[in-house]
């Protein structure tokens, strides 16, 4: 019993730190494009189902519909979404990506990507005498990783420096 307890608690522990660091570089990687990653999950399942409405949006990524609206409200006015009255029925408002949220959900999905092809494949078949192990392994990798991965950077906008006056 006292054993079991040692490899929950460390189980715990292991875990709250992975998954520090994985919000952290997440947030880093949209951070770069002024996106939160709800945010990102937001677009992401806006790209992925077209003309999604505000309800159907927080149904599929799991939240409220209010904390939904408040992230999208954000991403409306950086126009990276836009609104469409449904024509029989103005109260419904379809959600669809514009050319800018479209391009930034792609850019990021592809950081995404890039950072995964990073990691190893994590096993399926971890049994209670082992899972301890392959979890402090796993920290250990991640801490690696943190420190080593790539940093991605931010394109620059051609539009961003003509308004800035660098052009």
């Amino acid at each position: 019993m006292q054993h079991e307890e040692r490899v929950f608690e460390a189980f715990l522990r292991q875990y709250r730190e992975i998954f520090r660091v994985l919000i952290n570089a997440a947030e880093q990687i949209t951070g770069q494009y002024s996106v939160s990653f709800e945010q990102y999950l937001l677009l992401k399942q806006i790209h992925e189902q077209r003309n999604i409405t505000l309800s159907e949006l927080a149904d599929a990524t799991h939240t409220t519909r209010s904390a939904a609206a408040r992230k999208l409200r954000a991403l409306l006015l950086d126009g990276f979404v836009e609104q469409e009255a449904k024509l029989d029925d103005r109260r419904v408002k379809y959600l669809r990506l514009t050319t800018k949220g479209t391009n930034v959900e792609h850019d990021i999905r592809q950081a995404f990507l890039q950072s995964a092809e990073a990691w190893d494949q994590i096993p399926t078949n971890l049994t209670t005498e082992n899972i301890n192990d392959f979890f402090t392994q796993y920290q250990q990798n991640i801490a690696i990783w943190d420190r080593t991965r790539p940093k991605f950077r931010r394109p620059v906008l051609h539009a961003k420096k003509k308004v800035l006056g660098e052009e």
